[in-house]
C-alpha cells in the first residue's frame, strides 16, 4: 500500500509540473515565438496518460473517494483538451474551452499533488 501511495504522490507532482511547463510553452507561443506551438503540441504526448496511471495506482495504494475521482477527472479533462483541438477546432465556441479546461487542469493537478 505504501508503494502505491508513494507512486501516486510522485505521479501527481510530475503531472502538476508538466501542466506548468505546458502553460509556459503556450505562453511562449502566444507572446513570443509561434513555432513553440509545435513544442506545446508534442510535449503533451509525454504526460497525457499520467492521470490515468494515477487513477490505476489508487487501487494499488488503497486511495479512495475524492482522490480517486480527481485522478479520473483529470484524465477526462485531458481527453477533452485533445477533443477541443483535434475534433472541434472548427467549432469556435467549443474550441474556446481549451484554455478554460487548461485552467481547471492546473487547479486540479495542484489539488492532487498537494493532497497526495
Amino acid at each position: 500500500m505504501y508503494i502505491g501511495r508513494l507512486a501516486y504522490r510522485i505521479l501527481a507532482w510530475i503531472f502538476f509540473g508538466c501542466i506548468v511547463v505546458q502553460v509556459f510553452l503556450a505562453g511562449m507561443a502566444t507572446f513570443g515565438d509561434p513555432s513553440k506551438w509545435q513544442a506545446h503540441a508534442l510535449f503533451v504526448q509525454l504526460f497525457a496518460m499520467l492521470p490515468l496511471a494515477m487513477f490505476l495506482v489508487t487501487f494499488i495504494g488503497g486511495i479512495k473517494g475524492r482522490d480517486r475521482l480527481l485522478s479520473l477527472g483529470l484524465f477526462l479533462l485531458v481527453v477533452m483538451q485533445f477533443l477541443t483541438v483535434q475534433v472541434f477546432s472548427s467549432v469556435f465556441i467549443i474550441a474556446a474551452l481549451h484554455p478554460l479546461i487548461a485552467m481547471v487542469l492546473f487547479w486540479g493537478s495542484m489539488a492532487a499533488a498537494r493532497k497526495a
